[in-house]
């Protein structure tokens, strides 16, 4: 008979506390975490045949040797860790560590590996398979059966030429164990309610913004039926809070209506967030939406400078950012407003107006996040051909942090003071202040408050020194430690 194969679902440790999660990595502003959906959705893929842990060692805030501690005393058959460019050389350095300790195969998921799968193979000889797709990927069969080629949507050391990701247009997944996770560790400053947890209702988004990690990213629906599934387990586990995955919520219409009338059958009371673009805000689906339980949209606003959006292939008019504001408000739905400081195309006047925009809009909550080159992205692909990196061989694509590429209208000291200028003036309004002290409606909100609010007046009074200074890791042929 086979012995079960033991797996750990691994997000490493690191001195910063970094977010990894569906391709995309970056330092967080405070001391807010999600659970990682790519761990996630593989803990039900993999529970199928495997003895599944998970080691989070960031939110558990864990040192690299207390991190090594418990993966040796776990004795996994194979781990599969989350990678992210932005803290790739200590990923990496981690990773060595524990193959050479447990002897265990070493499988990756995250947006540079996916990205530079052969490179990283090439590269790194402690690594054994990149996962291309993880919400399709033969994961399992590559663990626990006999095959170690020519598998969908994994790459292996046993695959020739060039990385394929197959197409689909819709999919299903087995539920995802979110009690192996301890749900608690995990804090938004916009979610009203504690525990919450994610669901993915899709992958990918359908449309390509230039600047996102998920341009090149095939769209997929989930099946309803499916969702549905994972939903009633959700339940049965007394979790009422929810943050959508989707990055374009609502967006195509018929698949979000049947999604209301799943949360409304599946237990009631859910509380929820999700992302959405402002081109799908629209009277009778904000009224569906808060009907099944969402109180929180977050918006990628981006900028309010019509010629930036439409270089960056962004699809959207500056008057549907007003007039999705208002409508929320009018439904009483908080709003997250997403900006990024420093696209190109941007110069300091249409910073300086994209500050005043923002506090025009007066969204609940708003994020000012430094232009980032992402991994296989139109963003990142004219940074490096205008040779606008400042430094050779380092990492640019995290957007919390200073930053390391600069283009001749607007240098990185300038962007990084816009991007303080922002904080300032958005967050330190005694009106805001206010306005936010009367909107808490529970003692996790006043405890979240509380936390994150000291964090951004220490953002606002000094920038993020740490940023600055941060050590960026080489991405390029990074060797083990």
């Amino acid at each position: 008979m086979t012995q079960t194969q033991r797996i750990l679902l691994l997000n490493p440790p690191h001195p910063e506390r970094v977010n990894r999660d569906y391709y995309c990595g970056h330092i967080t502003k405070g001391r807010y975490y999600w659970p990682a959906l790519d761990l996630l959705v593989l803990s039900g893929v993999l529970s199928q045949r495997c003895e599944v842990r998970f080691l989070d060692a960031i939110v558990e805030e864990l040192s690299e040797d207390e991190a090594l501690r418990r993966v040796e005393a776990y004795a996994p058959d194979a781990v599969v860790s989350l990678a992210a460019a932005v803290s790739w050389g200590t990923d990496m350095a981690f990773c060595a560590r524990v193959q050479e300790r447990t002897r265990a195969r070493i499988v990756l998921s995250g947006d540079y590996p996916r990205a530079q799968a052969t490179s990283v193979l090439h590269s790194c000889p402690h690594v054994d398979a990149i996962i291309l797709d993880f919400s399709d990927s033969e994961i399992e069969e590559y663990l626990c059966g006999s095959q170690r080629s020519g598998l969908r949507n994994l790459y292996t050391r046993d695959d020739t030429g060039d990385p394929q990701i197959t197409d689909a247009r819709t999919f299903s997944i087995p539920t995802p164990r979110h009690d192996l996770l301890d749900l608690r560790r995990y804090h938004l400053p916009h979610i009203l309610h504690h525990p919450f947890t994610l669901l993915m209702t899709d992958y990918g988004c359908p449309f390509h913004c230039g600047f996102c990690f998920f341009e090149r990213i095939r769209h997929k629906r989930r099946e309803m039926a499916n969702v549905e599934q994972e939903l009633r387990f959700i339940h049965s586990l007394g979790v009422r809070e929810l943050m959508m995955t989707e990055a374009s919520f609502g967006s195509i219409r018929p698949h979000t209506r049947e999604l209301c009338r799943v949360l409304n059958r599946t237990g009631g009371r859910w509380s929820w967030l999700c992302d959405m673009r402002v081109d799908a805000a629209n009277d009778e689906l904000f009224r569906e939406m808060k009907a099944a339980g969402c109180h929180t949209i977050m918006f990628g606003v981006e900028t309010p400078n019509q010629e930036v959006l439409d270089k960056h292939h962004k699809g959207t008019k500056v008057e549907q950012i007003r007039e999705a504001f208002a409508l929320a408000k009018r439904h009483r739905l908080r709003t997250l407003a997403h900006f990024i400081i420093g696209l190109t195309g941007e110069d300091r006047e249409s910073l300086g107006r994209l500050i005043d925009f923002s506090i025009a809009l007066d969204p609940d909550i708003a994020s000012f996040n430094v232009a980032a080159p992402a991994w296989n992205t139109s963003f990142r692909d004219e940074v490096v051909a205008s040779g606008w990196e400042s430094e050779a061989d380092v990492e640019i694509a995290d957007s919390e942090s200073y930053p390391v590429w600069e283009t001749p209208e607007l240098p990185r000291e300038e962007i990084w003071r816009l991007r303080n200028v922002a904080l300032r003036r958005f967050y330190m309004r005694p009106s805001y202040m206010l306005r936010q002290l009367g909107s808490i409606r529970t003692a996790y909100q006043f405890r979240t408050v509380a936390r994150e609010g000291w964090h951004m007046i220490r953002q606002c009074i000094g920038g993020n020194p740490k940023s600055e200074t941060r050590n960026s890791k080489q991405v390029h042929n990074q060797k083990p430690e």
